[in-house]
This record gives C-alpha cells, structure tokens and sequence, in this order.
C-alpha cells in the first residue's frame, strides 16, 4: 500500500518539475530576447549603380552602357539569440557598437554625422575626379577654420566666418589677404566683412603680433579656401550616408564626363573612400559588400587595398576582388578590361 502511493507521488511531480522547468526556460528566453548586446549584426544592403547619381548641366555627358555599383551595409541591434544566429551565418559580421558609434551619441547625431561624411565624400569626389579630367576647381569662399588662443581677433571673429572683405579689398582666395593688410602694423585696428549664417558683419580687429616674428603683424587665424566646379554638377545619392562610395562615384563621374566605356559595358562593383590626393580608403563591412556585389551579378569588385586580405574570406564563388590603393590603379584596371 505504501509502495501504491509512493509510486503516485513520484508520477504527480514529474508534470510539476516539466511545468517549472518550461516557466524557468521561457522566462530565461524572455529575458534574452531583451538583452540588447554591445554589437551590431552587419549584413549586405541595398546597391545602387553610382552613374545614376552623377548630375551634370553644361557639359557633354556620355551615360554608360555598364553599371558601376556602389555598395551598402545593414547594421541592427542585436540579443543574444540573435547574435547566435549571426554567428553561424557566413554572409553576417558581428561588430562591437564602439568601433561603428561615438560614446553617448543618439541615433539622431549618428545619422546626421554619417550624412555630413556623404557630403564631404561627395565634395572630394567631384574634385577629385575634375581634376583628374584636367579641369580646375573655381575659388568660392574662404572660411575661418582655426583661431589663435589670446588673440583681439577671437573676441569678434568665429570658427566658420566666411571672410568677404579685408579693408574694402574683395576676399576670393586666402592668397588675397596677405597683400590686403600690407602697410599695418602691431596694433592697428583693420576692418573685416565676413558672412555669418547669410548675413553680412562688419568687424573691426586689431592686429597681433606674431610670437615667432617680432614686430611682424597678424590676424590670428588660420584660413581655407572652398572650391566649386566650373559647371555645375552634384552627386545625388539620396538618403545614403558615410564617406565609403567615394571611390566609385569619382568613377562614375570620370566615365560620364568622358567619351567611351570605362566599364566595357561590364557590371562592376566598388567600394572605398576617395582622399584628395587620390588615395583609397578602407571602409567597414568589406565582406557584406562583397556577398552584395555578387548578389547584384558584379564581375568584378574593387577593394581597398587595406581591405583585401578580409574581403577575399567573403562568402562568395565566381566574383574576383581587386585590389586598388589610388584612383589611377582602379582607372588603370578597368581600362584594360575587354569590352563585354
């Protein structure tokens, strides 16, 4: 009789210990579900073929019969159960939250910092590749980019003053002000038109002296000079940001603003960003850009050379990866492409 009883006791507590068991794993999942880890899951974004950013009036343009596609990446949060999958996926890269966002930036400053960099990628871009056609960038404005500690001039003039005037002499080009403040010296109060968020202030400033050249008179600035193509054109990307399509659109521009086919009618993928000197960038997410470069049916894709040892570790199997360090190795190879 006691055996009987013992037996459906211990048949009644396996259900409970099952039942406490679910409620101890679901409870464990719901809490993992939550957890946001400090990575981001990178995977292969949408792409867009560059040429079709390139905008240009007053100048014969030639559209190509090849596509020259610039790549994206998508990053997502991510939880624990997430982050596992991400791991056993080879066209997915976790990556810490650190190397991609600034400490304490919200979602909003990191999307309009990356638009910022789109802008300045463009600027270069457009230069780059003018210059490289042999055109000269036009003088526009020349802006106030540093201003020296204990100077009079920085009690009246601002970081980001564009400079109109010197003494009635028009400002064009940080050439210009040397020769507008000949004949001052240590002491004298000159005046400075500059424009400040669209309007037109007159300053008076009184010169410095220079510490490494006594007797010698200064403002106590440090100038740049912004430039602008000599026919308009512009890069319109839409809402895509970071500096990392340099590269290809300095291409697309080369090859809409010049007779022929620089692609051989071949698609070609490309990602890196574009220095003024020429030089290519490395860029985050090289092994996404390539799994979406095939996806997208690219031959080829030209990396960074910084990036090529991890791009070549990329899920993929015909695409072939080349390496370009400056402009004229990437114009070099696409040159020399049979024609498709």
């Amino acid at each position: 009789m006691v055996e009987a009883e013992s037996a459906r006791s211990d048949n009644v507590s396996w259900p409970l210990y099952l039942i406490g068991a679910l409620i101890i794993v679901g409870f464990l999942s719901l809490v993992g579900w939550n957890i946001e880890l400090p990575y981001l899951a990178y995977s292969a974004g949408p792409v867009s073929d560059a040429a079709d950013s390139v905008v240009a009036a007053e100048v014969d343009v030639y559209p190509p019969d090849g596509e020259l596609l610039m790549l994206t990446v998508v990053s997502q949060d991510v939880n624990i159960f997430e982050a596992l999958i991400a791991g056993v996926d080879p066209t997915v890269d976790l990556v810490r939250k650190e190397a991609v966002r600034r400490e304490g930036e919200t979602d909003e400053e990191y999307r309009n910092r990356v638009l910022q960099q789109m802008d300045d990628s463009n600027f270069r871009a457009i230069s780059v590749a003018l210059e490289y056609l042999g055109y000269e960038m036009v003088p526009s404005e020349v802006v106030v980019n540093e201003i020296v500690d204990g100077v009079p001039a920085a009690s009246v003039i601002e970081l980001g003053d564009t400079i109109r005037r010197v003494n009635d002499v028009e400002i064009e080009r940080v050439a210009d002000f040397g020769p507008a403040l000949a004949g001052f010296e240590v002491g004298d109060l000159v005046r400075i038109d500059v424009e400040r968020e669209g309007s037109i202030v007159e300053l008076e400033v009184e010169l410095a002296e220079r510490e490494e050249e006594p007797g010698t008179p200064m403002i106590g600035i440090v100038l740049g000079e912004l430039t602008e193509a000599p026919f308009p054109i512009s890069i319109e990307a839409g809402d895509v940001g970071g500096p990392s399509a340099g590269m290809m659109h300095t291409i697309a521009i080369i090859d809409a603003l010049t007779e022929g086919e620089l692609t051989g009618g071949r698609v070609i993928a490309g990602t890196g960003t574009i220095q003024l000197d020429g030089s290519v960038g490395s860029i985050g997410g090289i092994r996404q850009k390539v799994v979406g470069a095939e996806a997208a049916g690219a031959e080829y894709i030209l990396v960074p050379a910084g990036n090529y040892e991890a791009a070549i570790t990329a899920e993929r199997s015909s695409i072939e990866i080349v390496s370009v360090a400056t402009l004229d190795e990437a114009v070099t190879f696409l040159e020399a492409l049979e024609p498709a």
